[in-house]
């Protein structure tokens, strides 16, 4: 055979460089497809094993990952016809998500270099192909196998969707991992849940569409133990809806939605069909901002600021104009808000724009539905100016003369800025930062700062019966406790602002936080100018085992009794003294690490 015009292994790598940005997006793909099939249920399984280190524990990473649904699944043909490049049956479907056709085996080889997919329907037997990298570089594999019928493997069946295999469904098997961002099966869908949980909001939300996180484990003979449930929460950067991942309101406002809709614009856009026929379809643009009888409340009862509660926090990670197609989210623009709106109360105000996939075109819709790629803020006056034309009418009708799309992105950018500017102004009415009034009698918000109390009211116990340290000072000052906080790593300065803040307002000198840290102590303790930090260790396995099990009369206890260690140290002078309690302190952490862990946790040989 002669020289080929194309090198089979460069098309192969070329496509699994195409541009899914991490395996969030990668697996967002499949679950369109599930969607898109009217699946009511997605499972993600994330399967780990062991590999054998010369390291005292052996970690678990994921070497298959899973993607079950329930939809109405595929027939031979289709199924073929889905692991082929640009070979979907929707390519013609004007208002599902997965149109181009590339979704199945391009996300799939971005992130694998095998992936298998069984699919059934109305309980008959399930169809099977798969595609192999190594195989089409080699020239092994030149087409998509033809779809055979074959069982599913039993310890799948028996493992997923707990063991009861629906009417009809289809099932995705990645293997081979070689690209995933993370290694983890908690580690993906931490970084996977806030991404997915706001793609898919309106599907949980308004359809109550169930989509499940399942870590699995490898035990002999191939079988599958659950290790880890979770289920994605829909996540609204507009916060109309409820039951999201947002934390439960304060008081009488638990049932409310945290913003209210500032206003709702349909816009009417013009595009030409496959057949060159021009049509019209609406985009609509909504815009929201946060509810002021709510701020209001929140920054009474903290008396700090809003940006710094749970559910600031919250609202910082959405921020930006929320770009919505057939109803799942393709990216959150955050350059249509000013570097300064996004810094300050950019995240109390939202806006949406959605469309159906008719305007694909009109918009650069991306085929791995990623971003819309002309639905971005323009500088009118660089255009016009870079365009040749000295005013911007004329630019304009020029536009319309050779009816150019762009014209009609235009339109819908001017409607965005419309909207973002006046919630710009409206946000000027919204109070988000309180006063601090020091005085007796706050109570406690959380477990934590209960624990803290005791350990501050225990510690004037100890001052006034003789027990002296050099680390109370007069006053907490919050410069102080924010380098405190940020030298440690624990918070940004934002956050430990707030905390300050808090502190201040409670007099309290002890702050008990959780942290992950990778360290053989199960606590940390630092003490600086008059407040002492104790941080629990979320890695170490005493979290795991009890800590993170205890209810909150338990906890508080616990807390404040490794508190009193901290105490314990802070009263100690002697400088060789304090440093046999800090080894004392790690060595402990260390022997509970071995008394406590599970052998079949050590190193072995059999994976």
């Amino acid at each position: 055979m002669g020289n080929r015009f194309l090198s089979a292994e460069i098309v192969i790598e070329s496509l699994r460089d195409n541009g899914y940005s991490n395996t969030a997006h990668a697996v967002a793909e499949l679950i369109d497809n599930s969607l898109q099939a009217t699946a009511t249920r997605v499972e993600i399984g994330f399967i780990e094993s062991q590999k054998s280190t010369t390291s005292r524990r052996t970690p678990y990473t994921v070497s298959e990952i899973s993607i079950w649904d329930n939809g109405r699944g595929m027939d031979a043909e289709t199924l073929r016809m889905a692991m082929q490049f640009g070979g979907g049956t929707h390519r013609n479907d004007s208002a599902g998500m997965g149109k181009f056709g590339m979704g199945l085996p391009n996300s799939s080889i971005s992130q694998c270099k095998r992936v298998e997919v069984w699919s059934w329907q109305e309980s008959g037997a399930p169809y099977f192909t798969y595609l192999d990298v190594d195989e089409m570089k080699q020239g092994a594999l030149e087409v998509v196998p033809e779809s055979v019928v074959k069982e599913i493997p039993e310890h799948y069946q028996k493992a997923f969707f707990s063991g009861q295999l629906p009417k009809s469904g289809t099932l995705v098997v990645w293997s081979k991992l070689d690209r995933l961002s993370w290694k983890t099966g908690q580690s993906i869908f931490r970084h996977c849940d806030f991404l997915v949980g706001r793609m898919y909001r309106n599907f949980m939300c308004d359809q109550d569409i169930k989509i499940e996180s399942i870590t699995y484990r490898q035990s002999g003979n191939e079988s599958l133990d659950v290790w880890k449930k979770d289920t994605f929460r829909a996540n609204d950067p507009m916060y109309l809806k409820k039951g999201t991942s947002l934390p439960v309101l304060p008081g009488s406002y638990k049932n409310e939605a945290f913003f209210e809709t500032m206003d709702r614009e349909v816009v009417s856009v013009e595009y030409e069909d496959v057949n060159g026929d021009r049509k019209r379809s609406d985009v609509t643009v909504t815009s929201s901002m946060v509810k002021k009888s709510i701020s209001d409340k929140i920054i009474k009862s903290i008396a700090g600021k809003l940006g710094g509660t749970e559910w600031g926090k919250h609202c910082k990670k959405n921020i930006g104009v929320s770009i919505v197609r057939a109803g799942r989210e393709l990216v959150l623009r955050d350059s249509f808000l000013s570097s300064g709106l996004r810094e300050s109360k950019g995240r109390f105000m939202g806006v949406e724009v959605s469309f159906e996939p008719v305007l694909d075109n009109v918009f650069g819709v991306t085929n791995n539905k990623q971003d819309a790629v002309r639905l971005i803020p323009y500088e009118m006056g660089a255009l016009v100016t870079q365009s040749g034309f000295d005013a911007e009418q004329e630019y304009l009708r020029d536009l319309e003369e050779n009816d150019d799309s762009l014209l009609q992105v235009l339109k819908v950018v001017s409607v965005i800025n419309k909207h973002v500017s006046a919630m710009t102004k409206s946000l000027k009415t919204i109070t988000v930062e309180g006063k601090i009034t020091k005085g007796a009698g706050v109570s406690p918000n959380s477990t934590s700062e209960g624990a803290a109390d005791k350990a501050t009211q225990g510690s004037a116990h100890r001052e006034k019966h003789g027990h002296k340290t050099e680390t109370i000072t007069d006053d907490l000052k919050k410069d102080d406790v924010v380098k405190h906080l940020t030298d440690e790593g624990v918070m940004t300065k934002e956050e430990a602002e707030v905390k300050a803040d808090r502190l201040i307002l409670t007099g309290n000198r002890f702050l008990i936080e959780d942290v992950s840290r990778d360290s053989e102590a199960f606590f940390d303790v630092s003490t600086s100018k008059g407040l002492t930090l104790v941080l629990f260790n979320t890695n170490h396995i005493f979290h795991e085992k009890l800590v993170s099990k205890l209810g909150p009369e338990e906890l508080e206890v616990l807390q404040a009794t490794i508190a009193g260690f901290a105490r314990v140290m802070n009263e100690t002078t002697d400088d060789k003294r304090l440093k046999y309690l800090n080894s004392i302190r790690r060595e402990w952490g260390l022997v509970i690490s071995e008394f406590l862990e599970d052998p079949s946790d050590e190193g072995n040989d059999d994976f």
